[in-house]
């Protein structure tokens, strides 16, 4: 890994934790795309954790709340993740392992490519708290 892979992964977790400090969410993470084939993306920086379980999640393009980011390339939240089956389409495992109530993820898009390289989520595990389109903007202005 070369040093410019080493900075931008300090960023990533540097951005992590000024959201988690500053914008008080439970729970805070980046799950980015691996350069290396078969290309998975895991949550490699992450905030708020109560447990490990996050680092063996691999997203999968279209499923739960970070996956759908992934594939449209747009923002998703949901306020009532507490539904969500193993079974469904949305049945997000970060959301389940963290106890999350409500998350916002917020696609990070590759200035060279313009593809989607990655998934900035933030949640809460209280049903009082409540992400929107505000709270996307938020964490836009953060990538």
């Amino acid at each position: 890994m070369n040093s410019e892979q080493l900075r931008s992964q300090n960023d990533y977790q540097l951005i992590v934790d000024k959201i988690y400090q500053k914008e008080q969410f439970d729970f805070v993470g980046i799950a980015l795309q691996s350069t290396q084939s078969p290309h998975l993306i895991k949550w490699d920086f992450v905030a708020g954790n109560t447990n490990e379980k996050f680092r063996k999640i691999v997203l999968r393009s279209g499923i739960g709340i970070a996956g759908l980011v992934v594939r449209t390339g747009k923002p998703f939240w949901d306020n009532n993740l507490d539904h969500y089956q193993y079974s469904d389409e949305m049945y997000t495992p970060i959301a389940k392992s963290e106890s999350l109530q409500s998350a916002i993820a917020v696609p990070i898009i590759s200035p060279l490519t313009k593809l989607v390289r990655g998934v900035l989520l933030a949640g809460y595990r209280f049903d009082n708290k409540k992400v929107s389109e505000q709270s996307a903007l938020t964490l836009s202005q953060y990538l």
